[in-house]
């Protein structure tokens, strides 16, 4: 493949006019699918030559744009933001919108996967303006696509899996209709990937399993099932799997990623393969195995912890580098929400996306709507605010959090207040939002419950959720893990060690 890629990129750019947007604006698609099957040597040496033989500000462009691509599967983020905001000045120079468009929806992910997440929304909203001067209509639903399923991971950010889900599924169905290729089948992936992992969170463990099967039967059209874009469909397979002791299923899953992330230099992938192997042979009992596979993440993650560091010093850096004129993160069209930004995907597809100059508009408008709605204090009275913050109080010390069938209006309605006012000051005094703050709530109280009653080690780990109020197995391992870095049963053995001691 790498030296078909190196023949093949000089004809693309040097075919006539006509044929060089037919081409060039698929580049960074296509071949940027065929280079993730590449190991990571392999690619590394496959952009670096496309961009040293690259004659003219064109081939250049498109040579950067994948070269990032290349250090994103490394986990090199901040260099891959360096490297497309490179591609990004000549694409602009050079009025590529569809380029232009594509790398502010990579950058929104570089962003978003380091903890930039309002630097993230707002490349987002800008990607979704430049779509608007696309002149070609099956382009612009293309990268438009590709924004708002980029879009979307803020939604699942902030636990909006409804939201999320709406979009997703009529994503997956306008998906569906296209013509057969490694893209859409890539694209599709991308979608069923995404939908599972909402209704994992939302605790429904056969609708999340559906998905990823159906995501991993996509990865493999695709001629990707042995890239990193496999991985993570793989990696939620295997957490289910584990989840419920299908160890047989598990560990098949389990002999890819070991297979992907022997082909690929990326410490991330490695850090949570050794994570899922250790549980796979803890659970099988296997010790000597269990212990190598444990000593080898506990390495990753640490050596992972100082990466990160170094790279959000670095990609902070080049926030300098990106223009003045990106809307700031309150005011871009995602606050508004993501249903609303459906509609500029449904705009094209029936037929009003040549009204260009109205789209523009009406995205501009959006954004000073918002400008003119930002709220400068807080909704309620110090009065109320000393009121539900001592019912809050009376909430908690009766951990009225137990109760699986909670939900924000039930709470409202218990406090004596509105929604409004209870989401603002779960955010101003509790620093987070309402499925985090209960979650939360939920997890120190069993917390508590393993550290002070030792009959608590012994119960099942679906004993424990339904305990501490969650409604499935897999949402109170999966919050456990957010808040303790630990999967329950790994807390649990700690803890006994601690006691034996």
């Amino acid at each position: 493949m790498k030296f078909v890629l190196l023949l093949v990129f000089p004809l693309i750019l040097y075919s006539p006019k006509k044929e060089v947007f037919k081409y060039t604006e698929q580049l960074c698609y296509d071949t940027a699918l065929d280079i993730s099957s590449e190991s990571s040597s392999d690619a590394n040496r496959i952009a670096d030559s496309l961009l040293n033989y690259s004659e003219n500000a064109r081939q250049k462009m498109y040579a950067l744009m994948l070269k990032s691509i290349v250090l994103e599967h490394q986990d090199k983020r901040a260099e891959a933001i360096a490297f497309s905001l490179k591609s990004l000045k000549i694409a602009k120079e050079e009025k590529d919108y569809c380029l232009e468009s594509r790398i502010y929806t990579f950058l929104s992910r570089q962003y978003r996967n380091i903890g930039f997440i309002d630097k993230g929304k707002d490349l987002i909203a800008e990607s979704l303006m430049v779509c608007s001067k696309i002149e070609d209509k099956d382009h612009a639903v293309k990268f438009m696509t590709m924004a708002n399923l980029e879009l979307i991971e803020y939604d699942i950010e902030f636990e909006n899996y409804e939201r999320a889900i709406v979009y997703l599924k009529t994503a997956a169905f306008s998906l569906d209709k296209e013509r057969e290729g490694k893209i859409k089948y890539f694209d599709l992936a991308n979608c069923e990937e995404k939908l599972a992992r909402c209704y994992l969170q939302m605790g429904n463990d056969m609708l999340a399993l559906n998905h990823y099967r159906k995501a991993s039967t996509f990865i493999n059209k695709s001629k990707l099932g042995e890239s990193l874009w496999a991985n993570k469909i793989y990696d939620g397979l295997i957490d289910i799997y584990l989840s419920q002791q299908e160890l047989d299923s598990a560990k098949v899953y389990i002999q890819k990623n070991l297979l992907i992330h022997e082909k690929f230099d990326n410490n991330v992938v490695k850090e949570h393969v050794y994570k899922t192997t250790a549980e796979y042979y803890r659970q099988t009992e296997v010790r000597d195995s269990f212990e190598l596979y444990t000593s080898k993440y506990k390495l990753t993650a640490l050596e992972n912890k100082e990466n990160m560091r170094g790279m959000i010093n670095t990609a902070s850096n080049t926030l300098f580098n990106l223009t003045d004129d990106i809307p700031d993160a309150s005011d871009t069209p995602y606050k508004i929400g993501a249903m609303e930004l459906m509609f500029l995907i449904g705009i094209p597809s029936i037929g009003v996306y040549y009204q260009r100059k109205k789209l523009v508009s009406y995205m501009k408008g959006l954004i000073i709507s918002r400008k003119l709605r930002k709220r400068s204090q807080k909704a309620y009275s110090n009065k109320t605010e000393t009121i539900l913050l001592a019912r809050l109080e009376e909430f908690e010390n009766s951990n009225g959090f137990l109760d699986n069938n909670l939900s924000l209006p039930i709470l409202v309605a218990q406090l004596q207040t509105n929604v409004k006012y209870l989401r603002q000051i779960i955010r101003d005094h509790k620093h987070t939002d309402f499925n985090t703050y209960i979650n939360k709530l939920r997890i120190q109280y069993i917390i508590e419950k393993l550290n002070s009653d030792p009959a608590y080690l012994n119960y099942k780990i679906s004993f424990l959720a339904k305990e501490s109020g969650f409604s499935s197995h897999s949402q109170f391992s999966t919050n456990f893990k957010k808040f303790t870095d630990n999967s329950p049963s790994e807390y649990i053995s700690n803890l006994k060690s601690k006691i034996a001691s």
